[in-house]
C-alpha cells in the first residue's frame, strides 16, 4: 500500500455542496408525463414543462420543500444469534412536504380542501366564489415535479425530483393572523406509477452542474478535450516561473491530472520539466521551443473516451 494522508483520502469537494436557494413545485394531472431526463436543452438550458404542470406559487421560507424518507424492515432474529440473520424491507414511503402561500388559486384551493376545479367557479356578476368542501374523502391524485436551483441565473445547478403519482395525505390546517398570510402546510405521499415504474426520480442538470460531472464520479464518456491556457506561452528559462496545464471536458469538467499523462514534444524536452501528479510546467536553465501533449485515459468503470489526447499551444522557454 502507498502513504498517504487523510486529507488525500477524504478527497473533500466543496464544489458538490448543493443548497436549493430557490424552489417551486408543479402539478399537474394524474398521468401527466414528466420528461425523462429532458428538462435541460443541450447548453443546459431548463426547458417549459409539459401542458398541464402548474406551479403552486410562493412557498414559505421557513417550511420549504421537505422530501421524507420512511421505511420499515422486518429483521430475522435466531437463536443464539446477538444480530439479525436476515432483514427485509417491507415498506419504503417518500412524502413531499411544502406549505404554499397563494392559498386563493384554483389549484391551491383545491389542494387544501378537496374540492373540485369545477366548483370554483366565480359569479359572472360580482366575482364571489362559493363551493362546499366535500363531505366524503375522494383521493385525487397528481403527477409532481420539484425544481431547486443552486447559484444564480447565469450558471443555475438544478436539483429536481420527479413524483409521478403523489396524493395529499395531511393537512396542516389554517391560521388565521395579522402577522402571516392564509396557508396552510401540506404533506403528499408518492405512489409507484405503473406507466413511469417507479416512485419518485431525481435528476441534477444545468449550466452549473456541467461543471460538476466529473468531479461527481459520475461515468460519461469524454468526447471533446481542451488544454488551457490555449495559444503559445512564453517561459522565462532559469527562473521559478511556471505553466499550470488545466485539461477540461466538454462539460467544461476538469480532468484531474491522475488521469492524464504529459509527453514533452522534441525541442522542450530539455527545456522544461511537467509535475504529472499536478500538471505544472516549470522552465530549465535550457532554451527551447515546443508543444505538450497531454493523453487522457477514462477511469475504471468508466465508458471509453471518443477523445484521449489534446497538445497545447507552443511553449517557448528563452
Amino acid at each position: 500500500m502507498t502513504a498517504t494522508t487523510l486529507t488525500a483520502l477524504k478527497a473533500a469537494q466543496r464544489s458538490l455542496l448543493l443548497k436549493p436557494l430557490d424552489a417551486a413545485v408543479f402539478l399537474a394531472p394524474y398521468g401527466t408525463q414528466a420528461p425523462l431526463g429532458g428538462f435541460t436543452d443541450a447548453s443546459g438550458n431548463l426547458q417549459t414543462l409539459p401542458a398541464g404542470f402548474q406551479s403552486v406559487g410562493l412557498i414559505d421560507k421557513k417550511t420549504g420543500v421537505a422530501f421524507s424518507r420512511g421505511i420499515t424492515a422486518a429483521p430475522i432474529e435466531s437463536y443464539g444469534e446477538l444480530q439479525a440473520v436476515r432483514n427485509d424491507i417491507t415498506s419504503d414511503i417518500t412524502a413531499l412536504e411544502f406549505e404554499p402561500q397563494q392559498s386563493a388559486t384554483a389549484l391551491n384551493l383545491q389542494l387544501t380542501t378537496s374540492a373540485t376545479l369545477s366548483a370554483m367557479t366565480p359569479n359572472a356578476t360580482n366575482g364571489e366564489v362559493w363551493f362546499a368542501q366535500p363531505s366524503a374523502e375522494n383521493i385525487t391524485y397528481y403527477s409532481a415535479v420539484v425544481i431547486g436551483k443552486d447559484g444564480n441565473d447565469s450558471a443555475p445547478t438544478y436539483v429536481i425530483k420527479i413524483l409521478p403519482k403523489v396524493a395529499v395525505s395531511k393537512f396542516g390546517g389554517e391560521q388565521w393572523a395579522p402577522t402571516g398570510v392564509m396557508s396552510q402546510k401540506l404533506t403528499m405521499v408518492a405512489f409507484k406509477d405503473d406507466v413511469a415504474g417507479y416512485a419518485v426520480a431525481h435528476s441534477f442538470a444545468g449550466p452549473g452542474w456541467q461543471k460538476l460531472v466529473a468531479a461527481s464520479g459520475m461515468p460519461y464518456v469524454v468526447s471533446t478535450l481542451h488544454v488551457a491556457p490555449a495559444g503559445a506561452q512564453a517561459l522565462t528559462k532559469g527562473t521559478s516561473q511556471t505553466l499550470q496545464l488545466v485539461v477540461t471536458d466538454q462539460l467544461g469538467g476538469v480532468i484531474a491530472p491522475s488521469l492524464l499523462t504529459y509527453t514533452v514534444g522534441t525541442g522542450l524536452t530539455s527545456a522544461v520539466t511537467v509535475n504529472n501528479a499536478t500538471g505544472v510546467v516549470t522552465p530549465t536553465a535550457t532554451a527551447g521551443s515546443g508543444t505538450i501533449s497531454v493523453s487522457f485515459t477514462a477511469p475504471s468503470g468508466w465508458p471509453a473516451a471518443t477523445a484521449t489526447s489534446v497538445t497545447t499551444g507552443t511553449i517557448t522557454v528563452a
